[in-house]
């Protein structure tokens, strides 16, 4: 018998409580008593069995070997005590890390992107993976696909970037990553969740869903072609409707379009917003038919508008039972492809090595120096060992404004027992003269004391500035951040008395490295101007104090920028893809960004030359080929990110006036020189018409190589000839290969 055959049998057996059971997910808090699990709790709590245990690593406060016997027992009630044995799926967070006591923290997913770094992205998913499956969880909420096109949103932090191509190539390394430890992962927030207007978290986005198709949902499909199982609706609605009771969305698209087979479920509390805020549904029960109806199969974070009242409606007649045997049968086949029917329960034993002091914190480390970016640098970079320094601000010695947002080791009054860096700590151990004062804290408070800073400034050989943000870490427990979910802002400058602090240190004369650590990208131009150099750290982890170390001390990081840093709120959205017709200048203003998309410094200097591009014209179904040498010229090794860009003219529909269709992070030492050669299927160039249809028209394609979007090294033109093609899948990125030259 074949398992669909099994699962088929098995959904015709079950009642409608069993059925329904499985739609549904608990909190781990509801069957524990005293930090152990308990059997009547389960049997009241649970009677008919469940289809998820969530938050078992931040509501139960349990440490990795508790926790892993914990969840052996509800896994062994639900298999032995609830109708036909189904296990749960157990599920906690990872936009950083595992969200439990002793998870790793590792760089928030904006400094990931940072490192443009595919193969880094997957090891750093499988490690966070190796953590979650050693407790017992076999699904993770993570990562986010969402592109971060707006920058006063406080999600901004979870994202890849704004880019399509970028975050669609990160995204299929996260998904690989996290599947290589054995973790289904869950794909959010489908979709539009990461452009919401003014900038509030749920608000509409600022694009149709045809618009989308060309941007926002290209990492979803990379994502689901890489084997994600799960997707998670967004709270927004696209073109009016709520996602999560979106049909177009959710099973029109998704599913008979994309032919995704796995589970949608509701982001938290997401269908009760039918009902509660949107008034598409009178009550809870409603909004769960109609949610159930557009295509969620599961409710999160627990049991609301499904369960009794999903019973209930189909009782009455209200839902036909044939739409909830559907959603059963998704996520029984998720769990037979997951491995649960068959997985060894965890063993409590078996957390020491996931979670040893040293499992994760060198690949942490390596991960946080190569996320970050250095903006400007007019020489006072790399500092010397033995420089007087004075280390200043409100991020110089907070360990947790390391952290990102939904990272247990950021909660209130508990380390989470594992160790982070400081900027302070880690240069006042390799540095001979290191003086510190906060100055000021990322919020305005009355322990602020410039004047101190000043005072050390003017004493100094060089001051570094540790400014920025401060993560939220999570919505349910901390909102002092300025930074991460429910924590959106009207301006974009540095909070508090920040700008004070860095005038009055900049006023002594001293040189001064700003180091930004924030969650979102910045408009700092005055910022920029005051200092000598400039990096920007994002939310670089638990080693992020010993990798700003390393940059600071002259370790190439190689880091890019995935979004562009605007000037100012006013130039909004300042993201690189327009339209050639929005590219006007502003009256009291310039309109370019700060920094573009693609921009970072480096400590070596590199040479692009001998660039062509291949066949003159090509079928609109061919392939194109771009070619190029780099040389670093440099007495010393550094590390370049070399990327490809496409600019498409004759079609039908407005494109960007640029778009990134390919990149390479190399690494050379002093006079290395390389070929590298971008291979580009035209499938690649492909837009979504006016019919909804992926098609690739002819014209001509100019490709140009570049060190970011605006700055462009070479450049040339193939002419894409014949009907329209109308590829099966667009790829993301060019493939790439690197030689001797």
């Amino acid at each position: 018998m074949t398992a669909a055959t099994y699962m088929g049998r098995l959904v015709d057996e079950m009642s409608p409580e069993t059925k329904v059971a499985q739609l549904g997910t608990v909190r781990i808090g509801s069957l524990l008593e005293d930090g152990r699990f308990s059997p009547e709790r389960a049997r009241e709590e649970i009677p008919h069995g469940i289809g998820r245990v969530t938050r078992v690593g931040r509501e139960s406060g349990l440490p990795p070997e508790a926790l892993a016997g914990v969840v052996a027992d509800i896994q062994s009630f639900l298999r032995t005590e609830t109708p036909y044995g189904v296990p749960a799926f157990v599920r906690e967070e990872s936009l950083c890390g595992y969200a439990g006591r002793r998870g790793a923290v590792v760089p928030q997913a904006i400094g990931m992107a940072s490192t443009w770094d595919t193969p880094l992205v997957r090891e750093v998913a499988a490690a966070v993976g190796e953590q979650l499956r050693a407790v017992g969880c076999q699904l993770t909420l993570s990562p986010v696909a969402d592109l971060g096109v707006e920058p006063r949103w406080g999600r901004t932090e979870e994202t890849f970037g704004e880019d399509p191509a970028l975050a669609a190539a990160l995204t299929e390394r996260a998904v690989a990553g996290f599947l290589d430890a054995g973790v289904e992962p869950t794909l959010k927030h489908f979709v539009g969740h990461g452009r919401p207007a003014g900038g509030r978290n749920r608000g509409r986005p600022t694009a149709s869903l045809r618009e989308m198709r060309d941007a926002d949902l290209i990492p979803f499909r990379a994502g689901i072609d890489a084997g994600a199982s799960s997707v998670m609706a967004a709270y927004n609605t696209v073109d009016g409707v709520p996602c999560h009771a979106n049909h177009r969305l959710l099973t029109d698209l998704l599913r008979e379009e994309w032919g995704f087979t796995g589970t949608v479920v509701s982001d938290g509390r997401g269908i009760e917003l039918l009902a509660t805020e949107y008034g598409v549904a009178p009550d809870k029960r409603t909004a769960g038919v109609l949610a159930l109806s557009a295509g969620v199969d599961v409710e999160l974070p627990e049991t609301e508008c499904f369960g009794d009242r999903l019973v209930a409606a189909v009782s009455d007649g209200d839902v036909d039972e044939s739409l909830v045997d559907r959603a059963v049968r998704r996520h029984l086949w998720q769990k037979v492809r997951a491995g649960l029917f068959t997985d060894p329960l965890p063993d409590p034993g078996a957390t020491a090595e996931a979670f040893g002091p040293n499992s994760v914190r060198p690949l942490a480390r390596r991960a946080a120096r190569r996320s970050q970016v250095i903006l400007t640098n007019d020489g006072v970079l790399p500092l010397a060992p033995d420089a007087a320094v004075a280390v200043v601000g409100p991020n110089a010695d907070a360990p947790r404004n390391m952290l990102g947002n939904y990272s247990y080791a950021g909660a209130e009054g508990d380390d989470g027992h594992i160790a982070v860096s400081t900027p302070r700590e880690s240069l006042s151990e390799r540095i001979s003269t290191v003086e510190y004062a906060r100055g000021c804290g990322v919020r305005e408070g009355p322990t602020d004391d410039i004047d101190e800073a000043v005072a050390l400034a003017a004493d100094a050989d060089v001051v570094v500035a540790c400014l920025g943000g401060q993560s939220g870490i999570d919505v349910e427990r901390d909102s002092s951040g300025t930074t991460g979910e429910g924590l959106d802002r009207a301006t974009l400058g540095l909070p508090g008395r920040q700008s004070e602090l860095l005038d009055g240190v900049a006023s002594t004369g001293t040189p001064v490295v700003v180091v930004l650590v924030s969650g979102r990208p910045l408009a700092v131009p005055e910022t920029v101007e005051r200092a000598n150099a400039v990096v920007a750290a994002w939310l670089p982890g638990q080693e992020g104090g010993s990798a700003i170390a390393d940059v600071l001390l002259g370790t190439d990081p190689g880091g890019r920028l995935p979004v562009s840093l605007p000037r100012s709120v006013g130039q909004l959205p300042s993201h690189y893809r327009q339209s050639p017709v929005s590219t006007g200048e502003y009256v009291f203003s310039r309109a370019e960004p700060l920094f573009p998309f693609g921009h970072g410094e480096s400590y070596a200097e590199f040479v692009y030359d001998d660039f062509a591009v291949a066949p003159e014209s090509a079928a609109t179904d061919g392939t194109l080929t771009a070619s190029l040498a780099v040389e670093n010229v440099a007495p010393r090794s550094g590390t370049e990110v070399v990327q490809l860009y496409a600019r498409h003219r004759g079609g039908r529909s407005v494109r960007p006036d640029r778009e990134l269709v390919g990149f390479r992070r190399v690494s050379l030492g002093s006079h290395d020189r390389v070929q590298i050669d971008f291979t580009l299927p035209a499938a690649a160039l492909a837009t979504y018409g006016p019919a909804d249809r992926l098609v690739v028209e002819p014209g001509t394609v100019e490709l140009a190589v570049a060190r970011s979007a605006v700055d462009l090294r070479g450049r040339g033109t193939v002419e894409l000839v014949g009907d329209p093609h109308a590829p099966e899948d667009r790829p993301p990125v060019a493939e790439t290969a690197v030689r001797s030259a």
